[in-house]
């Protein structure tokens, strides 16, 4: 160790190269070569830190899983599943009270777990939805706001890029990770559907609700949603699959219902060529997160920080952690996020006796429900600038997701009460 000064110099050294513009990964990167040069006082000993944990993190299956789940994405997207479903849900549900929300409630959800990431969908299929819902008599910003909050909920379905990247940067088994976000989410969908429900308008007249024509491959795309789910959750419950096999099998189902619904070679080449320019920095970025813990251990800094935050008690120090993730998520990326805090939270949240699985799915949640959090939410921001009504003002939307914001903020208050919510399936799948 180096002394505890010169250790928390180190973090306001990133914090400064943070703050200054530079990528989170290159402030890392730079922060963590001269902590572990200037606690080794040997370049050389640095090169080896440096080239071990970049051979064992080839070695790791885990790191596979997230192109694989992008590229299923990536694959289902193009099939246009989703909006064929999504349309389906339209014209079955438009004659209900809130039926034609709810639909595209379900739609943006569905594009942001196969997106993989919510900021994707509040951006690519708002614009498909947004036409839909003003035709219903939904207001524009009650109808951005519905789908800027969908889209935040979407991404928590897991098996998720955000869990896996908190897996991988926390040393925690995907498997039991990805069973932990179950329960949660499907108590978040019970909650949404009802707030989704409670914004219901005067249904559409039934004459008009048969003029929208059924997609021609309706049937085909919901069961291939269906199955992806079943195979990724069941093949991964039952440990019939591991979260790499699964992602994989994701991954042809996906490409099957691409090239089905007319998907070229060029295109697929395309799609893989995209999925690696997503995912490269991503995995640059949980390397250097990796080596930035490793400096952290040898300088002294982490065990300094951890024990601070473990000292603040339970409450206090869970409240500390998630309101450092709601500031950061105003000027930084989820994913920078995690590389940041992820490596210095895990473990303090561990000392004070939190279980890691509920820890990482709270987490989640919050990183997700920051993007609506006003007035720097990021999702209601893409949502209004995916459609071109001018008419609508952004503080208006963030009003209308203010309910859905609540509801993922409470769960994430019943999850730091009762995280065995969180941990139920897990355990039974022992």
């Amino acid at each position: 160790m180096i002394g505890s000064g010169a250790a928390w110099l180190l973090i306001a050294g990133l914090v400064v190269l943070v703050a200054l513009g530079a990528q989170v990964a290159v402030a890392l990167g730079v922060v963590a070569v001269l902590g572990l040069w200037w606690g080794t006082g040997d370049w050389q000993a640095v090169a080896h830190l440096l080239a071990a944990t970049a051979y064992d993190g080839l070695r790791q299956p885990a790191y596979l899983v997230i192109p694989l789940l992008m590229l299923m994405g990536e694959f289902i997207a193009r099939s246009n599943a989703v909006s064929d479903v999504s349309r389906v849900l339209h014209r079955q549900l438009r004659s209900w009270p809130g039926g034609a929300a709810l639909a595209a409630a379900i739609g943006q959800g569905l594009y942001s777990f196969v997106a993989g990431a919510s900021a994707s969908s509040a951006a690519g299929f708002t614009r498909e939805t947004y036409p839909a819902l003003k035709r219903d008599g939904y207001d524009g910003a009650t109808a951005l706001g519905l789908l800027a909050s969908a889209a935040a909920f979407g991404a928590l379905i897991p098996p998720s890029v955000l869990l896996t990247v908190w897996g991988l940067l926390a040393h925690q088994p995907l498997a039991p990770l990805f069973l932990a976000a179950v329960v949660p989410t499907i108590l978040a969908a019970i909650l949404f559907a009802g707030a989704v429900l409670s914004m219901a308008v005067k249904p559409a007249a039934a004459a008009d609700a048969q003029e929208e024509p059924l997609p021609p491959h309706a049937v085909e795309s919901a069961m291939g949603i269906a199955v992806v789910l079943i195979v990724l959750l069941g093949g991964i419950g039952t440990r019939l699959l591991t979260p790499l096999e699964a992602a994989s099998v994701g991954a042809v189902i996906g490409l099957v219902m691409a090239v089905r619904k007319g998907m070229r070679l060029s295109a697929i080449v395309e799609a893989i060529l995209v999925v690696g320019r997503v995912s490269a920095p991503i995995l640059l970025l949980i390397f250097t997160a990796q080596i930035y813990a490793q400096a952290l251990g040898l300088t002294g800094a982490g065990i300094a920080i951890q024990t601070a935050l473990s000292g603040f008690g339970l409450g206090l120090g869970l409240a500390t952690m998630v309101a450092i993730w709601l500031i950061l998520s105003v000027v930084l990326d989820q994913i920078s996020i995690m590389a940041l805090t992820v490596v210095l939270f895990a473990p303090a949240a561990a000392r004070m006796g939190i279980d890691p699985l509920a820890f990482a799915v709270i987490g989640v949640i919050t990183l997700e429900a920051a993007q609506l959090l006003p007035p720097f939410g990021l999702l209601v921001f893409t949502a209004r600038a995916a459609v071109e009504d001018t008419g609508v003002a952004v503080p208006d939307i963030f009003r209308h997701a203010l309910p859905f914001l609540a509801i993922m903020l409470v769960l994430v208050l019943i999850l730091m009460t009762f995280p065995q919510i969180a941990l139920w399936l897990p355990r039974l799948a022992l």
